[in-house]
Formats: C-alpha cells, sequence, structure tokens
C-alpha cells in the first residue's frame, strides 16, 4: 500500500523557509525530551505523585509501543530532498503523533486548573500541531500521522479504562511492551535470521524497568519535596544520563542499565533530595 498521498510532497514546494523552520521548533512539543521534563517537574512538585507517575509510565509504554510498530511495519521515511530535519529511524507510524496524542491527552485528564472543555482543547490544538508539524518538515507521510494518531487514541483509552490509572501496572504493561520492542528489532532481514535489538528499544526497555523497580521499591508512596535548585540539579544530571545512555557508543547493557537509572531516578529523586537535605 502507498503511503505517498503527496501532502508531504506539496507542503515542502508551498511553505516558505521560515514556516518550516517554525514548525520545526513546534514539533518539540512531541519529542520524548520534552515529554520527560514537564513530567518530572509535575511529579516533582505536584501534590498527586500517584497520577503523574501513573502519566510517566504511560508514556514510556507509549515510546516503546512506537518502537514496536516501526520494526514491525518498517517502512522509510521521505526521501532526504524533502526533509527539512534530522529524523532516524523508520517512518510509520508517527512516534511524535501516538506519543503527543497520549501525553498532551493525559495532561488534559490529569491538569486541574481551567475547565475541562479548555483543557481538551488546547491538548488537541497542541497534538493537531504536532502532527502537522511532521508532515511541514517533510520527515513524515500523512498516512505515518493519520494512523499514528489513531494508535494514540486507542493506547490512551486503554491505559484509562483497563490499566485505570494504577502506576505499578502501568509500569508493568510498559515493560512488556518495550521488551517487545527489543523482540522485534532484534528480528534480521532474513527470516530466521537474528540482529543485536536497537539502542532505542533496549533504553526504552532499561527505562521501564528502572521505572518499575523504583515505583516499587518507593511502595507506591513516593514522599519528600524538590526545591526548585534541586529540580535544576535533578534535570541537568538525569539528563545527561538519558543523553549518555542513548548517544555514547556503549555496550548495550549498559544502555540498559543507565536508562533504568535515569527513569528511575525521575520517581525516586523527592524521596533522595529529602535524605540528602535532612
Amino acid at each position: 500500500m502507498s503511503r505517498e498521498w503527496g501532502v508531504t510532497e506539496w507542503l515542502s514546494e508551498l511553505l516558505p523557509t521560515v514556516v518550516r523552520e517554525a514548525f520545526s521548533v513546534l514539533t518539540q512539543l512531541g519529542d520524548a525530551w520534552f515529554f520527560f521534563v514537564v513530567l518530572a517537574v509535575l511529579y516533582w512538585f505536584g501534590d498527586r505523585r500517584r497520577r503523574w507517575g501513573f502519566v510517566i509510565g504511560a508514556t514510556v509504554g507509549a515510546l516503546a509501543l512506537t518502537l514496536t510498530l516501526k520494526g514491525v511495519f518498517a517502512r522509510p521515511r521521505p526521501d532526504e530532498a524533502l526533509r527539512f530535519a534530522h529524523a532516524s529511524g523508520y517512518g510509520f507510524p508517527s512516534g511524535h503523533a501516538i506519543g503527543s496524542t497520549v501525553v498532551w491527552g493525559l495532561l488534559a485528564l490529569s491538569i486541574e486548573r481551567a475547565r475541562h472543555r479548555i483543557r481538551v482543547a488546547v491538548a488537541t490544538v497542541v497534538v493537531a500541531l504536532v502532527g502537522f508539524s511532521r508532515l511541514a518538515i517533510g520527515v513524515h507521510f500523512a498516512v505515518d500521522v493519520v494512523v499514528g494518531l489513531v494508535v494514540g487514541l486507542v493506547y490512551l483509552a486503554f491505559v484509562v479504562e483497563v490499566v485505570d490509572w494504577r502506576p505499578l501496572p502501568m509500569f508493568a504493561v510498559a515493560s512488556v511492551v518495550a521488551a517487545s520492542a527489543v523482540v522485534v528489532t532484534s528480528l534480521g532481514g532474513d527470516p530466521g535470521t537474528v540482529a543485536a535489538p536497537s539502542i532505542d528499544s533496549v533504553a526504552a526497555f532499561g527505562g521501564a524497568v528502572g521505572a518499575l523497580a523504583a515505583w516499587h521499591a518507593l511502595d507506591g508512596r513516593p514522599e519528600g519535596n524538590v526545591g526548585y535548585v534541586a529540580a535544576v540539579v535533578g534535570l541537568a544530571v538525569l539528563g545527561a544520563l538519558s543523553y549518555v545512555g542513548l548517544r555514547w557508543p556503549l555496550p548495550l547493557a549498559a544502555v540498559f542499565v543507565i536508562n533504568g537509572v535515569a527513569q528511575g531516578g525521575i520517581l525516586a529523586y523527592p524521596l533522595v533530595v529529602g535524605r540528602v537535605t535532612r
């Protein structure tokens, strides 16, 4: 089935450079790094850490689901000539569409300020902007984004209705989905062949398991206060750790451990800060 509906090609010819540059910035509203910065801050400073712990687990699961689906379908991105920004890996479905649908949807359901309709409307606009941005900068075909939105909505309904806002089961689900990403990306191009799994899938698996272990160790009662200085330090340290675990040429075992520490560290950080400052 052809994925080339002509939308990406048309936008690459229609949109001026300054507009595509603007969308290359807006698309970061659907980046994984942005999600975890926002969710870490909400978890550290919010008074409903079980709710935000659940949202973090759902986000890890959504990113792992994206890697699994991309590995299953293994469909390329648009030609380099159409791309305005760098993007690696497979193109179908759009991970930004899945992630933004899940995260912004959960934010709309979890943040208690403003009316429900306003929160949903804001989330809808942001998701639409992120989805369109992927076409505007030429890194996805339209069908990638449409399918990503559908997958994100189905996954969102599943975690809300079935997992029912329970953090520990959510981290367990995320770990299973991430394990499937490791398996899928380990399969070679020829039937019966096995290769090393992708670094991203190992990182997602490590992050999910690390978060699961941390939440279990906290016994569902994350305590401790995080001040502004401690928050900046925590974001810097955990962000640097995540960067090392994803970008440095390390053994896969090290990638697993480092990302496990990074994701588990987000959840355990209030307790760590509380003990250090006591």
